[in-house]
């Protein structure tokens, strides 16, 4: 019962984020915000309604919630949510003052709106996201990557010096 309370509550703010996507992937296609942490998210966090529920975290923390527990986390994150949700009435009053004009074009001030709110959206969407579930930093994870490339370089060497010994051992 609860999910499909969940899933009711955030469908509006999904439907309204998703059109926002949309029109940042025509209006500033080149300008949108790294989202390549995503793929750090466990499985069971991406999904489809993963924007209207940061929409509502982003709500919630800025009029004073603490999500989850997380107390230091939540008065960190707040100034950010902060200015995100103001970021998003100013993304929404572009798009109205948009709606009344030429909707051919796109205005310097609404392609400006668009960049600040995809730029604090994917930083809160990571921040909140990190609180909320164990994510991997850039560092960490180019310390992984590090360790995996040192890994193959030994079983590579090492690997061709057991052949040698192999078919040395096995010959005539």
């Amino acid at each position: 019962m609860m999910n499909r309370f969940r899933k009711w509550l955030y469908k509006p703010k999904d439907n309204v984020l998703n059109i926002i996507n949309q029109i940042m992937d025509e209006c500033i296609p080149q300008d949108r915000a790294p989202r390549d942490f995503c793929v750090k998210f466990p499985e069971e966090i991406r999904h489809d309604n993963l924007a209207g529920q940061l929409w509502f975290g982003a709500e919630c923390l800025a009029a004073g919630s603490i999500i989850m527990n997380r107390e230091l986390e939540s008065m960190a994150m707040r100034p950010l949510a902060k200015e995100l949700t103001r970021s998003l009435e100013d993304v929404r009053g572009a798009l109205r003052d948009q709606a009344l004009r030429d909707l051919n074009t796109y205005t310097e001030k609404m392609r400006e709106a668009l960049r600040h709110f995809d730029v604090l959206f994917a930083e809160f969407e990571l921040s909140y996201v990190s609180a909320m579930v164990p994510v991997k930093s850039p560092r960490e994870y180019y310390v992984q990557q590090e360790v995996i490339v040192l890994f193959c370089e030994t079983v590579e060497r090492n690997g061709k010096g057991v052949l040698k010994f192999i078919w040395n051992c096995s010959g005539p």
